[in-house]
């Protein structure tokens, strides 16, 4: 009995103290998880917003995700025009943005750092022109920037945590998560209950969206998923855990004598197939067990001449150049090169066996899925194959090497992680679980449609502009190798080697995109947001939304959605539906505010933050006041302003606020971004016009149910920009008033079997006839066509050039306004040049077929000739030039 009791007693003391042991709970506002670039983002943005406590949870000890723990430390952007980086000089198409909003803040104090220590913003001076530093100190500024919020006590950091519970609140039409129980890292017992009014995931692997059960997908999408073209009809070749490959990437910077590693274990030289001992005849000799290309890998030669390529390894990278930089030493970023990716499907032997002992199936597990000791053996592996770069590095390719004083002898693992491997704490992580949101964006809305080669796709706007927009994107789709094969006679036992997998390539590009608001909010469930990459996107689209600023991006685009849901206690799915409330986020992210920079919404390639329209511009593109064409994807700011263009937007923003008349003059000599100035500042605190909502789940009635429907508000097929065949379009830049002047001549340019116009006199394009008073100074009769697909047969018309010609009419000296309309009616059009009396007013402007455009300018006339060139000396493109209009304007009203 007396055993009995102490047995009794015994328990009730363990229950009691497990009962002591439950972590007190703790309440805040909004809850961050993962301290990645995204969950920084968020946490600054919502505490500019003034949200009052933001508790930011990571599981380690450093911010920055990809930029620091991950060491990624050359920069991944899209810069503005004019920039080097990646997206601009490495692309045919030149993509770019102007950096903006947080990620702009950031970088800005980054190079700053650099120009001080180093002697310049971008000491690397690497290959392809990415700005580069080093981890350590990019962490360092990530800190200072969210310290005073810390210091304000609006944000509280704690580190070295995780989540393991979710509390689910299932009283309403779907869950709501309304709480997390946190362990430390190393444990799986909780210290920590935080209670939260709303909660955001920027972890590295999607960990709140798993343990509060939301929906979410990874790995491959079959083409049945979202009928993206290019996803596999089967995913027979695409196991569960076939995604895009983790690298374990190194920083190594330069040594005062040899500082070779110690070889690795497993290591194997033939899994480095591009530098390999072998000659290039006994590598395409190697029997693998996929289709593995060798064609294009850059062989390092038996005669010790290493060709630029080659050594590019050097410099491709390089985040200190030790000969320009005050530094003196000359310090690398190891990241991809030469077979450094670690696949995550079909394992090699060990690894699998190492998995598989800790649960049955486990090697065949998406690596999302795993537990944290399991994703360890798979880390600890993508670590022992960078390091087998390294070693291979240091002792074969240094034997090849031109100049061994030169090689990666000389450079050692920096110590700056504080790791005793010396290795950063985490891999770099292209892709993770991707949440199951309100809308999944897909490839076919922003894929460009000029080809399947990027070296053919020229710029435009993406096929759809998502309503609920939040931040501008582009890349391309960029999957690294996503396979592994192995030879055929040694099985995943022996060497292997990453390969690429049919769809999965980097030729496909993206046009000029938008992210949409819906693609943060959970499907089917409340209280959580998605960021980093837990987002709404398949898998392919994935694939091109994870650059360094795109990242920033979305975790502002987070932080000032949860900031607007919880000043007004409704939940964000709501938001979208909710004109004000989404013009609220946007206010957030690009408004006038002293708290940082604005973010670019619109993808507009010509506007930087600092141009005093910038704001304006954005906000009444986003809310579609502005005249588009799918081609125009420059804004030009500072050029004068039409008085019909004005009208026009007048006319648009009228039908988008509730108010009589608008607070709006036109004053002559106006810029484009002046009058938008204008034009908002009148405009912005006017109540808007509310969205209609149809049906419950199809808001336009159109159909489509709202989770497949890219445009709301939008009936019919899910496609912006349509071919224009109707007069009555009034985005039609190529119209042409139906009452003119009675001194306006207008001049139509088509072959000798289109019957005369009404109000146009023709031109077919005959040589200058002094009787008839104009024509060309070349015959160009065989230069005109007709399209037959619209119904203005002065548009449907044009006279074409792939050189330089003139057009030239005898008219009297004086000050002329002049109308020049470019086009064609059945094929995009690109590099379009007009120039009227030497002044250029249509310079590489773009067409999309059946879409045209329209300038208007104003010139003196000297000489009694009025000329008109179009094209541009050996441009090999074509000016197609519809018609032109020209009228004298009296001396005193004349302006240049």
């Amino acid at each position: 009995m007396k055993s009995v009791a102490l047995a009794f007693l015994a328990l009730c003391s363990l229950v009691l103290n497990t009962a002591q042991a439950e972590p007190s709970v703790t309440k805040t506002d909004l809850l961050i998880v993962g301290g990645t670039e995204s969950g920084w983002a968020a946490a600054i943005q919502a505490a500019r917003q003034g949200v009052k406590s933001v508790t930011l949870v990571l599981d380690g000890d450093w911010l920055g995700g990809q930029y620091t723990e991950q060491a990624l430390a050359c920069v991944d952007e899209n810069k503005g025009p004019g920039k080097v980086g990646w997206g601009v000089d490495w692309h045919p198409m030149k993509r770019s943005f102007h950096r903006s909003g947080l990620f702009k803040e950031l970088m800005d104090r980054i190079e700053a750092f650099n120009t001080e220590k180093y002697g310049s913003p971008m000491p690397g001076r690497p290959y392809h022109g990415p700005s580069t530093f080093r981890p350590a100190e990019a962490e360092a500024i990530f800190r200072e920037l969210l310290q005073p919020y810390i210091d304000k006590g609006q944000v509280k950091l704690i580190t070295r945590h995780y989540p393991v519970k979710a509390d689910l609140e299932k009283s309403g039409a779907r869950p709501r998560l309304t709480g997390l129980w946190f362990a430390p890292t190393g444990s799986e017992q909780p210290d920590l209950h935080i209670q939260a009014r709303l909660t955001i995931d920027a972890s590295d692997w999607g960990d709140v969206i798993q343990v509060s059960g939301a929906d979410f997908e990874m790995g491959a999408d079959p083409r049945s998923r979202y009928q993206e073209p290019s996803a596999p009809a089967d995913l027979s070749d695409y196991p569960a855990n076939e995604m895009n490959p983790i690298t374990w990437a190194m920083i190594v910077e330069e040594s005062d004598r040899d500082t070779p590693i110690p070889q690795p274990d497993h290591y194997d030289d033939r899994n480095f197939v591009r530098t390999s001992r072998l000659s290039l005849a006994e590598m395409k000799h190697l029997k693998w067990d996929r289709p593995v290309k060798l064609g294009s890998i850059p062989h390092w030669p038996d005669q010790g001449k290493a060709s630029p390529r080659q050594l590019s390894i050097f410099t491709v990278r390089r985040i200190v150049d030790g000969e320009t930089s005050k530094d003196q030493r000359t310090s690398i970023l190891l990241n991809y090169m030469l077979g450094q990716d670690y696949p995550l499907e079909r394992l090699p032997q060990h690894v699998a066996t190492a998995l598989e002992a800790t649960e049955p199936g486990a090697s065949e597990k998406n690596i999302v899925l795993m537990t944290r000791a399991q994703r360890q053996i798979i880390f600890d592996d993508a670590k022992r194959h960078s390091l087998s770069l390294l070693y291979h590095l240091q002792n074969f390719v240094h034997e090849r090497a031109p100049d061994k004083t030169n090689s990666f002898r000389h450079f050692h693992l920096s110590n700056e992680f504080g790791t005793a491997d010396h290795l950063p704490p985490k891999p770099y992580i292209r892709e993770s679980l991707r949440l199951k949101a309100m809308y999944m964006m897909r490839e076919q809305d922003g894929r460009n449609q000029d080809g399947p080669n990027k070296k053919f796709a020229r710029e435009r706007f993406s096929q759809v502009m998502y309503p609920d927009g939040l931040f501008a994107w582009q890349f391309h789709y960029d999957f690294h190798r996503t396979g592994r094969a192995y030879l055929k006679s040694e099985g995943n036992t022996g060497p292997w080697i990453d390969y690429e997998k049919p769809g999965r390539n980097t030729s496909l590009v993206s046009d000029r995109s938008l992210f949409p608001l819906r693609s943060l909010v959970p499907i089917e469930m409340d209280g959580l947001l998605g960021a980093q990459k837990n987002v709404g996107y398949s898998s392919i689209v994935s694939a091109a939304i994870r650059l360094h600023d795109q990242c920033v991006a979305v975790g502002q685009a987070a932080g000032a959605t949860a900031a607007i849901s919880l000043q007004h206690d409704i939940a964000p799915r709501e938001i979208p539906y909710d004109r004000e409330k989404l013009e609220q986020v946007r206010t957030a992210l690009c408004g006038e505010t002293d708290a940082g920079v604005a973010l670019l919404i619109w993808p507009y390639r010509d506007l930087a933050p600092a141009h005093p329209a910038f704001i304006a511009v954005n906000r009444l593109a986003a809310r579609g006041i502005l005249p588009m064409d799918v081609r125009s994807v420059d804004f030009h700011p500072d050029d004068p302003a039409s008085h019909e263009w004005c009208q026009q937007i007048q006319r648009l923003a009228s039908q988008s606020v509730n108010a009589a008349n608008l607070p709006f003059t036109f004053d002559e000599g106006m810029t484009r971004g002046e009058f938008c100035q204008q034009l908002w500042a009148g405009l912005k605190n006017l109540p808007l016009r509310p969205y209609t909502r149809l049906q419950p789940d199809d808001a336009d009635a159109d159909g489509i149910p709202d989770r497949d429907d890219p445009t709301l508000f939008t009936p019919g097929e899910p496609v912006q920009w349509k071919k224009i065949t109707s007069v009555a379009a009034e985005n039609h830049n190529g119209l042409v008033s139906l009452i003119k002047s009675p001194q306006e001549r207008r001049i139509n340019f088509a072959g000798k079997n289109v019957p005369p116009l009404s109000g146009f006199e023709s031109d077919q394009g005959a040589v200058f006839n002094p009787q008839r008073g104009f024509g060309w100074q070349r015959d160009l009769s065989q230069n005109m066509r007709q399209r037959k697909q619209v119904h203005e047969v002065y548009l449907d018309t044009f006279v074409f050039t792939r050189d330089h010609d003139r057009w030239e009419c005898a008219v009297p000296n004086g000050i002329w306004q002049v109308t020049v309309c470019v086009g064609d009616a059945g094929h995009d059009q690109i590099g379009q040049w007009v120039t009227v009396e030497g002044k250029q007013i249509i310079q590489d402007l773009s067409t999309v077929e059946g879409s045209f455009q329209k300038k208007q300018t104003r010139v003196k006339v000297r000489d009694g000739r009025l000329t008109v060139e179009i094209g541009k000396t050996r441009a090999g493109t074509n000016t197609c030039l519809n018609w032109l209009a020209f009228e004298p304007i009296p001396s005193a009203g004349a302006s240049r």
